[in-house]
C-alpha cells in the first residue's frame, strides 16, 4: 500500500514514455500538495468550506490518477 503514494523505482531502464510518466506523476504530486495547502487555508479562514472539500477531492484524484498513469506507462 505505501508504494501507491510513494512509488519505488523498480526498473532502471525505462523508455522515454516511462520517464515522461515519472515526470507527470511527480508534477501531479506537487500540484496535489498545493491543492491541499490551499484547501487548508480555505478551511482555516472558514469562508470557503465547500471549495476546500472540492480541492481535497481534486488533490486525491491528482495523486491517484498520476500514480495510475505511471503504473501503466512505466510499469512501476
Amino acid at each position: 500500500m505505501p508504494s501507491l503514494f510513494w512509488p519505488n523505482l523498480k526498473r532502471r531502464n525505462v523508455s522515454a514514455v516511462g520517464e515522461l510518466s515519472r515526470v507527470l506523476h511527480w508534477m501531479g504530486v506537487i500540484a496535489a500538495g498545493l491543492c491541499l495547502l490551499l484547501a487548508t487555508e480555505f478551511a482555516v479562514e472558514g469562508w470557503a468550506i465547500h471549495l476546500s472539500r472540492d480541492l481535497i477531492v481534486t488533490a486525491l484524484a491528482l495523486v491517484l490518477g498520476t500514480r495510475g498513469l505511471r503504473y501503466v506507462l512505466a510499469r512501476e
